[in-house]
């Protein structure tokens, strides 16, 4: 199985890179996933500041690779040609995910600037999502906390989402090209 992960901050365009993928027949799951459905177990009610306070405790408790490795496990079991995992945070989640999927890991960083990301969660209005830039920044400082910038670093490729969706959507279809070739 080819594993593409995607790592980005929130609202940087990482959910275009799943609806690309579909185009190609490749499914996608979120990293968040696996946070949720543990706060879910708890009956911990699910916003920006508990999602991120309670992925925060869980690293901080069981360490920063610890979604990674719940994740691996769940997908490893998938009967999958290629697989998008969407939501990679930091070096370690990185790194455990080359070490379960050797060259078939592949890494997309997806990139845009923060009052950019905040017009579209403004836009969005998720549940999960922050009301106030306060709590924006507050919640990006939570995630760079987890290093998920660090994870650019170890990028394979880049994209910066700064213009359409439609040229996003481009840059996405031939990155999957390269990538799915192999």
């Amino acid at each position: 199985m080819i594993v593409i992960g995607v790592a980005g901050m929130r609202a940087a365009g990482k959910s275009i890179v799943n609806e690309v993928a579909k185009e190609f027949g490749v499914n996608s799951v979120e990293m968040r996933s696996v946070v949720v459905e543990m706060m879910r177990e708890r009956g911990v009610e699910i916003n920006n500041r508990s999602l991120r306070e309670f992925a925060d405790e869980l690293r901080k408790k069981e360490g920063y690779d610890v979604v990674a490795r719940k994740m691996i496990d769940r997908i490893k079991g998938m009967d999958e040609k290629a697989l998008v995992v969407n939501g990679i945070r930091g070096y370690e989640e990185v790194k455990r995910f080359k070490e379960a999927f050797g060259d078939n890991f592949v890494l997309i960083g997806v990139f845009a600037p923060q009052k950019m990301r905040f017009e579209r969660v403004m836009k969005r209005n998720l549940p999960e999502d922050p009301k106030s830039w306060e709590e924006f920044v507050w919640a990006d400082e939570k995630e760079l906390g987890w290093g998920t910038a660090d994870s650019f670093a170890f990028s394979d490729y880049m994209v910066v989402n700064t213009e359409t969706k439609e040229r996003m959507r481009r840059q996405v279809r031939e990155i999957l090209k390269k990538i799915l070739r192999r």
